[in-house]
C-alpha cells in the first residue's frame, strides 16, 4: 500500500494491523513476534509468492525444495529487500533427508513456527493405464513427504504452544478420471490433515488445507487463460497472490479458530461437485 500524500510506502498485514504504519516502523514491530515459516514444495510461482507475502510482514523465511536455483533465486530476492531467508535443496520423500531439513531450519532460525506444504503434482493416470511405480510415487510426493515433515516440525510446535501448517492441494482429491493416483494421494492427505488438527489442536497448533484451483502461470498465453477462465463460475483464473492471501490468512492469528479445515481458493469451481469438504 502506498500513501501518495505521505510519499512513503505503508503496510497492512493479514490481521489488518499496521493500517497507515510506514513500513520501516512496521517492520521493527513485527520483529518483536518474528515468526518463522518453512515452505516445501515446487519452487514455482506460487511458492513464491507465499514466501514473498511471509517476508514482507518481517517473518523469517526458510525454503526447501528440489528446484535448488529457483529457491536460491527468491532467498536472494527477500535478502535484497531486506527480509531474512534461507534455501535447502531436500528430496522430501525421504524421511532421513527432511529430518536434516528441519534440523537445518532450526539451527539458523531457532524455531519453525509455520510450515506451508506446496508440493509439484505428479503425472495423472487412469486406473486402466496406473503402474503401481506410478502410484507408490504419487503417494510419495504427495502423501508420504508432506506427512515426513509435519512429523519434523508438529512436535516442536506443540512444544512451544503455537504452530500453523498449512498444506496446498488440487481439487483432484474430489475424484478425476484421468487421475486416480493423484485423487488417491490426495484423499490421503485429507485424512491425515483432519486427523492432526485434532491430534495437535490443545496446544495451539492449527493444521488446515487450501485446495486450489486454476492458477495462472507467467508462461501462459491470453488465449490459453481465456480458454480455462470458461470453465469457471467466476469467468478468470486464479493467480498466485490469491493463493498466498489464502495461506497468510491460515497462517496468522486471525485464524485461531480455524482448525481442520479446507478453504477453496478455486473460482466456485468445487460448487460443482457433491462434495466439497
Amino acid at each position: 500500500m502506498y500513501d501518495a500524500h505521505a510519499g512513503k510506502r505503508l503496510v497492512i498485514n493479514e490481521n489488518n494491523e499496521g493500517a497507515g504504519i510506514p513500513r520501516e516502523k512496521f517492520m521493527t514491530q513485527a520483529k518483536k513476534t518474528e515468526r518463522v515459516a518453512l515452505i516445501v514444495g515446487a519452487a514455482d510461482e506460487i511458492v513464491e509468492a507465499i514466501a514473498l507475502r511471509f517476508a514482507a510482514q518481517g517473518t523469517k523465511v526458510a525454503l526447501c525444495g528440489g528446484a535448488e536455483d529457483r529457491l536460491n533465486a527468491v532467498a536472494a530476492r527477500i535478502k535484497k529487500d531486506g527480509g531474512q531467508a534461507l534455501a535447502a535443496p531436500v528430496n522430501a520423500a525421504d524421511p532421513q533427508a527432511v529430518k536434516a531439513c528441519v534440523e537445518f531450519v532450526i539451527q539458523n532460525f531457532g524455531k519453525i513456527d509455520i510450515l506451508v506444504n506446496s508440493p509439484a503434482e505428479p503425472a495423472g493416470f487412469p486406473l486402466s493405464k496406473l503402474s503401481a511405480e506410478d502410484f507408490a510415487a504419487s503417494v510419495n510426493t504427495i502423501l508420504e513427504a508432506q506427512c515426513h515433515f509435519m512429523r519434523e516440525t508438529v512436535p516442536g510446535m506443540r512444544s512451544n504452544g503455537y504452530g500453523r501448517v498449512i498444506n496446498i492441494g488440487s481439487l483432484a482429491y474430489l475424484g478425476n478420471p484421468r487421475g486416480a493416483n493423484v485423487a488417491a494421494a490426495q484423499a490421503g492427505l485429507f485424512g491425515l490433515i483432519r486427523s492432526v488438527a485434532l491430534e495437535a489442536g490443545r496446544e495451539g497448533v492449527t493444521v488446515n488445507s487450501v485446495i486450489k484451483g486454476d492458477i495462472e502461470n507467467s508462461s501462459m498465453s491470453e488465449e490459453e487463460r481465456g480458454k480455462i477462465s470458461k470453465g469457471i463460475p467466476v469467468r478468470r483464473m486464479g493467480t498466485p497472490a490469491d493463493i498466498a492471501n489464502a495461506v497468510g490468512f491460515l497462517a496468522g492469528n486471525s485464524s485461531k479458530y480455524v482448525t481442520g479445515q479446507t478453504l477453496f481458493v478455486c473460482g466456485g469451481k468445487s460448487a460443482k461437485y457433491s462434495m466439497s469438504v
